[in-house]
C-alpha cells in the first residue's frame, strides 16, 4: 500500500450573522481539507487552517509523503519534519501540513487494518471524552441579552462547564458581562474566559483581580501567544489560573513552556501542533511536568475526531481513584458557534451526553465526509499531488 493522491483544497462558508472576539469580527468559517488516497483506493482525510494562499505551500509538503507506505507515520511525520526542520517550522505552513497528513495517515492505517485511531495511538484508556461549550462570542453590536440566552441554552442542554470570549470592551464593560453570565448559569457549572490575547500584563492582572471572585476555571491567552515573559508575569500573579498555547507547533515549542511552567493549562490544537502523534507526545509532557492538557477545537468533525482519538490515550494528570474533568482527566473544547462546513461535513455529526462525547470505535477516525459537501464549499482550485517529491528542503 503507498500513497498515490493528495489533493489539498480551501473550503470557506458565509455565516448568517456575524459574530467577533478581542481581535475581530467574522462572517465566514474556513479550513483547508486534505484527501489522501492510497494505491488500493482507500481514502484517508485531514484537516488544518490557513487561507487560500496557502494551499500550495501545504501541498509542497504533504508532496513528501506521496509514494510511502501509509502504515509507517512515525517514518512520515519525522521526514516530512526534515524537511521544513529550520526554525522549527515556526513559520505555520510546514507544521499545519504535517498536522493535515498526519490525521489522515491514521484514518487510512486505521481503515486498512481494522482498527480505529485510538488502537493505533496505543489503545484507548477513556471510551468518551469530557467537553466544555465554546461559544458566547461578541453578537449583535456587543449585546448583553443574546449572550445571556445562549449561555443559559448551554446549561440546558447538559454542558458542564462553557467558556466565554472578552477583550474588546473595556475592562469594566466585560467583567460585568463575566459576573451577569455566572450569575445566569448558577454555581454548579464551570465559566472560563478567553481575551485571546489582547492584554499586556498589567491590564491582564487588573482584570483578572476584578472578576476573581466569580469562581472562573481559567483566564485563556492574557497576552501575546509567543511573549513568555508577559505570560509568565500573569501566570505567576494571577488569583484565576492560566491557559495558552493553541498557536503552538510540535513539542519543541512547548518543552520551555512547560518547564517554565508559562501557563498553568496547555491547550495545543490538533490541526497545528503535528496531528494525532504530536498531540499524544505533547500530552505525555504536559503530564510529566505536572501541567494540565485541555486541547484547543476550532475545525470540523475531521479534528474533533482526530481529537478524540488523541485524548483517549491520554493519561490522567495525577493519579487518583476517580477521573474527575478538569481536576484530573483532560477536557476537549467543543465548538459551538456557527459553522455550516462543520455541521454538514461528516457523518456522524459529534453531540455530546451529560458533557462527554463518545470516542468512534470504527475503522480508522471513525467519520463518513460527504464530498457534496465539500464540493460546494471548496473555493479556488483544488491542488493536486501525485508524483514523489524531488526531496528538497521546504522553507
Amino acid at each position: 500500500m503507498r500513497i498515490e493522491r493528495i489533493e489539498v483544497r480551501f473550503v470557506e462558508a458565509e455565516l448568517d450573522k456575524p459574530f467577533g472576539w478581542s481581535q475581530r469580527w467574522t462572517d465566514v468559517r474556513s479550513v483547508i481539507v486534505l484527501k489522501v488516497t492510497t494505491d488500493d483506493g482507500i481514502v484517508g482525510w485531514g484537516e488544518t487552517y490557513g487561507s487560500q494562499d496557502s494551499v500550495p505551500g501545504i501541498a509542497t509538503v504533504a508532496q513528501i509523503a506521496v509514494g510511502e507506505d501509509p502504515s509507517h507515520i512515525g517514518k512520515i511525520w519525522h521526514k516530512l519534519h526534515r524537511a521544513v526542520y529550520q526554525s522549527h517550522v515556526f513559520a505555520k505552513g510546514g507544521a499545519n501540513a504535517i498536522s493535515a497528513l498526519d490525521t489522515a495517515l491514521y484514518d487510512i492505517t486505521g481503515k486498512s487494518s481494522g482498527k480505529s485511531a485510538a488502537e493505533l495511538l496505543g489503545g484507548r484508556i477513556h471510551d468518551s471524552i469530557p467537553v466544555y461549550a465554546t461559544g458566547l462570542y461578541y453578537v449583535d453590536n456587543y449585546a448583553l441579552a443574546p449572550l445571556l440566552e445562549e449561555a443559559s441554552g448551554y446549561v440546558e442542554q447538559g454542558f458542564s462547564g462553557m467558556k466565554m470570549k472578552v477583550g474588546a470592551m473595556s475592562l469594566a464593560e466585560d467583567a460585568e458581562r463575566i459576573k451577569k453570565t455566572r450569575e445566569a448559569i448558577g454555581g454548579d457549572v464551570r465559566l472560563m474566559f478567553d481575551a485571546n490575547e489582547s492584554y499586556d500584563p498589567s491590564t491582564a492582572l487588573t482584570f483578572a483581580n476584578m472578576v476573581a471572585d466569580h469562581d472562573l476555571t481559567w483566564f485563556e491567552e492574557p497576552c501575546a501567544s509567543r511573549d513568555d515573559q508577559a505570560n509568565k508575569i500573569v501566570q505567576e500573579r494571577s488569583p484565576i489560573p492560566t491557559s495558552g498555547g493553541e498557536s503552538l507547533s510540535t513539542r519543541w515549542e512547548f518543552t520551555s513552556r512547560l518547564a517554565n511552567r508559562t501557563f498553568d493549562i496547555i491547550q495545543p490544537d490538533i490541526c497545528g501542533v503535528g496531528g494525532p502523534s504530536e498531540m499524544h507526545r505533547v500530552g505525555l509532557m504536559s503530564q510529566a511536568f505536572g501541567v494540565k492538557f485541555n486541547p484547543h477545537f476550532w475545525g470540523t468533525g475531521i479534528s474533533f475526531a482526530a481529537a478524540l482519538h488523541s485524548l483517549a490515550v491520554q493519561p490522567i494528570g495525577q493519579i487518583g481513584q476517580t477521573n474527575i474533568p478538569y481536576h484530573n482527566e483532560s477536557v476537549l473544547e467543543f465548538d459551538q458557534t456557527p459553522h455550516p462546513i462543520r455541521e454538514n461535513l461528516t457523518e456522524p455529526f459529534f453531540t455530546q451526553s451529560d458533557s462527554r462525547v463518545v470516542v468512534p470505535s470504527t475503522p480508522g477516525l471513525g467519520i463518513e465526509v460527504d464530498e457534496s459537501v465539500l464540493e460546494r464549499f471548496t473555493r479556488g482550485e483544488v491542488v493536486v499531488t501525485d508524483k514523489p517529491s524531488a526531496g528538497q528542503r521546504v522553507f
